[in-house]
């Protein structure tokens, strides 16, 4: 598949970053669209264009695209070719906060299991770059974890603080649990929060967030969980 057929045929908007600008691939395709017939000259600058116009459904894989320029040549090239897909995706992992005062939500020895966590190693797999567009982070009192039923953070939470970074690079400085209370609301999930600033965490990094509680958990076992929402690059 050429370079002409890949823009015509892909299903990106942002394909400009993808080919990757001032780069002799994107140079090629540029001189190859010259050539083309007019009627499929104007439909691939309008494609290669269409990364530029400004849409209301700003939604995380629109996120995505907007940074495919973050994400190394073979990854975009896989995308371009379809090796490679974006998809939606949430992580979470579960942690016991009974009795603390605080607690770090990603350490280096969690495994991944059912009910418990999606993310091994405080890290991302190998190859899965993710966009994290939105967090939610979610309350339960139960014996165990299987039978927890998390719904809305109480107040030792609230009005605690946590901070997020990845890669030893900030993605939320330390800031205030209260963005998590959804109480009376409806035009967001239960628990969650979007990200204004939606950024991309390589694989293999490390993660790190780390909560500080306003007053101690309740000695009554109890549970957090935090999910990252946004979108990754898988295989087909």
């Amino acid at each position: 598949m050429n370079e002409v057929e890949m823009l015509l045929d892909g299903e990106f908007g942002n394909v400009g970053e993808l080919f990757g600008i001032e780069t002799d691939t994107f140079n090629s395709l540029l001189g190859a669209i010259k050539k083309l017939p007019p009627a499929k000259r104007y439909k691939a600058a309008k494609k290669l264009l269409q990364g530029q116009t400004i849409t209301l459904q700003r939604g995380s894989r629109y996120e995505m695209e907007m940074r495919f320029g973050q994400l190394p040549e073979d990854v975009r090239m896989g995308l371009l070719k379809k090796r490679l897909q974006l998809v939606d995706q949430r992580f979470y992992v579960v942690k016991e906060v009974t009795s603390k005062s605080s607690i770090d939500m990603f350490i280096g020895t969690d495994q991944k299991a059912t009910g418990l966590a999606s993310i091994a190693n405080s890290k991302l797999e190998k190859d899965n770059w993710f966009l994290l567009a939105g967090l939610k982070t979610a309350y339960a009192v139960s014996p165990t974890k299987e039978a927890a039923d998390f719904y809305l953070i109480p107040p030792f939470i609230r009005n605690g603080d946590f901070e997020l970074e990845a890669g030893g690079k900030k993605i939320l400085p330390q800031i205030d649990a209260e963005i998590f209370n959804t109480r009376d609301r409806q035009d967001v999930e239960v628990c969650s929060f979007k990200l204004e600033n939606a950024k991309v965490i390589e694989p293999q990094v490390e993660i790190k967030m780390p909560f500080k509680f306003a007053t101690a958990a309740a000695a009554t076992v109890c549970w957090m969980r935090v999910t990252f929402i946004g979108t990754s690059v898988i295989p087909f």
